[in-house]
């Protein structure tokens, strides 16, 4: 994934929910679908997507009072930073130790938001 497509990605509530509640201490699946009223299916779901976009961890595995096995996540974004200036998008993520950038022209990119100036919406 590229810096916009982790950009997209930390634009859905639910993912980002999950990295802030995951930043401090890890969570299991349990914990973060009750924490964000959100079905186990779907929590598994984003917490998939995050792993592959390198933003979380399985920090470690504990065992449940069932004797289960569960997993415990754990955010790995440092930094993310969004800057608009004159018409470019400039996407900067540090997760994981690792830097991702990018830029686009938002006239020229038809699948991002397009934005106007002030003038230009008179």
């Amino acid at each position: 994934m590229d810096a916009f497509d982790n950009f997209r990605l930390m634009l859905d509530e639910s993912a980002s929910r999950i990295l802030e509640l995951t930043k401090e201490r890890p969570m299991n699946a349990s914990e973060l679908s009750d924490a964000l009223g959100i079905p186990m299916a779907a929590t598994y779901r984003r917490i998939r997507m995050l792993k592959g976009a390198g933003m979380l961890r399985e920090e470690y595995k504990a065992l449940s009072t069932g004797g289960k096995s569960v997993s415990l996540y754990r955010s790995t974004v440092e930094s993310a930073e969004v800057v608009l200036t004159d018409g470019r998008l400039q996407v900067k993520i540090r997760a994981n130790g690792q830097d991702s950038s990018g830029s686009v022209d938002l006239n020229e990119e038809p699948s991002m938001l397009h934005w106007l100036s002030p003038k230009d919406r008179q």
